[in-house]
């Protein structure tokens, strides 16, 4: 079964003083089928792998997140490579980026 390893840099930004940013980098080692990360008050699982290929995976994200600078799939999925896309929550009290990237693809 084909498992890949994902960095995953979580940007917290507060709306309102002192305007001090959270930053946080943790690596996710998950199977096709598996949910990852969550946030503060949102118990769901943010992505989900759902298959890789040679040098990508197709993840899917949750409905409460946005792709910054890209249009947006109908489908919540999108190809996540070696270069980081960011993902950003702009529902709660702080302003939320998620920047995720391709580490590693192998088989378990």
């Amino acid at each position: 079964m084909k498992r890949a390893v994902f960095i995953l840099k979580t940007i917290v930004s507060p709306w309102k003083p002192p305007f001090t940013k959270k930053i946080g980098i943790e690596d996710y080692d998950v199977t096709v089928g598996q949910e990852f990360d969550t946030i503060e008050r949102e118990p769901k699982k943010i992505f989900k792998l759902v298959k890789c290929n040679a040098e990508t995976c197709l993840v899917e994200f949750s409905e409460k997140f946005t792709l910054k600078g890209h249009e947006h799939p109908g489908n919540r999925q999108i190809e996540i490579g070696s270069d980081p896309t960011s993902f950003s929550y702009l529902w709660g009290e702080d302003g939320i980026t998620k920047k995720l990237s391709l580490k590693q693809i192998y088989e378990s």
